[in-house]
């Protein structure tokens, strides 16, 4: 008998926010549309946790952290991109072509919600 798996598949990309404590500031990336997730558990507080599973190709920088909680997880916060957060993501976080179409029609975003945008976007 053949054990099947389910996840889910992102259809828009992912905005994924990192504090970085050190720097006393949010650096923001994307998980592509197409990306697997998998969920593993829904808080009373109504978020729920997912699991993406990274293959790696070569030795990485890392350093290894021992928290004193049992079974502590350090997860990243991710959310759908906001019309409001075109303007910063497209200034500080590469987006391909294909991503952002992915992200207006999600959003179901007009074109004159896009040309607002682009009226308030400033280099």
């Amino acid at each position: 008998m053949v054990q099947k798996t389910t996840y889910l598949e992102l259809q828009e990309p992912l905005l994924l926010e990192v504090f970085a404590p050190e720097a006393q500031q949010r650096d923001y990336h994307m998980l592509p549309a197409g990306t697997a997730i998998y969920a593993d558990y829904a808080f009373p507080e109504g978020h729920t946790r997912y699991i993406v599973y990274v293959n790696i190709k070569a030795p990485i920088a890392t350093k290894t952290v021992v928290s004193d909680k049992p079974n502590f997880t350090a997860p990243l916060w991710g959310e759908p991109v906001r019309p409001e957060d075109l303007p910063i993501l497209l200034a500080h976080t590469p987006v391909s072509k294909e991503d952002l179409v992915r992200i207006l029609k999600a959003r179901k975003m007009t074109r004159e919600d896009l040309a607002q945008i682009v009226r308030e976007w400033q280099d």
